[in-house]
């Protein structure tokens, strides 16, 4: 058993020697460094990176004395403090493959004989912005921000936002303070006051949508995918000269 369970905690990316020494503590209620190393069969040199390990894991604490005293969390709390470290670090690499993916596909068409690469097209007409706007919210995997100062288009797009929060899309709401009284956003977990006049959708940190004229007939919105676009679009939803929390 104490193999098997070795073995599952090196499969969740831990080494070899934080697994022994994660089962040496779990099984007694604290151990200095000298006891996990006799116990466990850890060597001195790599005993404190394997404490180090589970430390900055979240799978054990440090009573400092002389000596200082580690300590299991229970195997409910430390599982569950591994399972939040693995998912944050799932993400970050989702980031990672998003961004790799952009400049693949750059060296992609440049290699097919493109000597300039689009930066961004222009979506014509209130109903081909909205509907647009609508699937790239149905097409978030991880996160939505939006900042939307157009009643209008608010109201169209609130519904398909408390969709995709509904299945676990972290969303991300600027409107205007005015708005906030007025429309039905309180099953929305981040909701801030847009002191901006702008309409934006940044959607899994990889697609920008900007819209332009929303108060005419001549509606349009720009598509890019460009980062340097996405970032301050991002920070302009934590600037609070921009936005500020409700």
């Amino acid at each position: 058993m104490k193999e098997n369970i070795r073995s599952a905690l090196r499969s969740l990316g831990l080494t070899s020697s934080a697994s022994s020494a994660f089962l040496t503590l779990i099984s007694r209620p604290s151990a200095s460094a000298t006891t996990i190393c006799n116990d466990a069969g850890i060597p001195d040199s790599k005993v404190y990176y394997a404490l180090e390990e589970l430390q900055s894991k979240g799978m054990i604490t440090v009573q400092h004395g002389t000596p200082n005293l580690y300590k299991a969390f229970s195997p409910k709390e430390a599982m569950s403090r591994l399972k939040d470290q693995l998912t944050q670090d799932h993400v970050e690499k989702l980031h990672k493959a998003d961004e790799l993916l952009q400049m693949l596909e750059t060296v992609h068409l440049r290699a097919q004989g493109s000597s300039e690469v689009e930066l961004a097209y222009i979506i014509k007409g209130t109903g081909n912005v909205l509907e647009k706007m609508k699937s790239l919210i149905q097409d978030a995997k991880r996160e939505i921000i939006a900042l939307i100062f157009s009643p209008k288009i608010l109201q169209e797009i609130r519904e398909p936002l408390l969709k995709a929060e509904q299945r676990g899309v972290k969303v991300g709401l600027a409107i205007p303070s005015s708005q906030i009284r007025k429309t039905p956003i309180k099953d929305l977990r981040q909701v801030r006051h847009l002191h901006c006049e702008c309409c934006a959708l940044v959607v899994d940190q990889r697609t920008l949508l900007t819209v332009s004229n929303w108060n005419s007939a001549d509606i349009h919105a720009m598509m890019t995918q460009d980062r340097s676009l996405i970032t301050l679009a991002i920070q302009n939803f934590t600037n609070p000269s921009c936005c500020t929390r409700t």
